[in-house]
């Protein structure tokens, strides 16, 4: 601690891991959203097409992948870096977050085998209403992003 005393903590996850994720919008300022089915809250959630990076995968690599797995989407765009978040004070990754616009279906989904992800488009207001009320699992990245989606709405 920073008065030098000790404490014993309980974390989740792998040290170090590197999660991305993309807020995904199509030439006509659609979003594209997952959703899927989680376990915590055990019920089906909006989420920004993400995943886990590969070892020593880049990262923007990592969230142009994902994008193209979860969702069959893609753009040739370069992605807006919107930086980087600790989700929880005990989780041991960093989540981060892109911007891509201009994506369009390339191709079908490639999804592993616990991954049941229903592609659906939204719009920019209802992206953000959903941050807004805890609808979509990662509102910070909207939070991020806010005046880039203003300005492309």
């Amino acid at each position: 601690m920073p008065d030098g005393s000790v404490h014993e903590y309980t974390t989740w996850g792998k040290a170090g891991t590197q999660v991305v994720g993309t807020i995904a919008i199509t030439k006509d300022k659609q979003v594209i959203i997952a959703k899927q089915f989680r376990a915590g809250p055990e019920k089906i959630m909006y989420e920004l097409p993400a995943g886990v990076a590969n070892k020593k995968e880049p990262l923007e690599e990592a969230a142009r992948r994902e994008l193209k797995e979860e969702t069959g989407y893609e753009t040739k765009d370069e992605l807006v870096n919107l930086g980087a978040s600790y989700r929880d004070a005990y989780l041991n990754e960093t989540s981060n977050y892109y911007l891509a616009i201009n994506c369009r279906k390339t191709s079908k989904q490639s999804l592993d085998d616990t991954e049941y992800i229903k592609v659906e488009l939204i719009s920019i207001d209802e992206l953000i209403n959903y941050a807004k009320n805890a609808g979509i699992t990662d509102g910070i990245a909207v939070l991020m992003a806010y005046d880039q989606l203003q300005s492309i709405k």
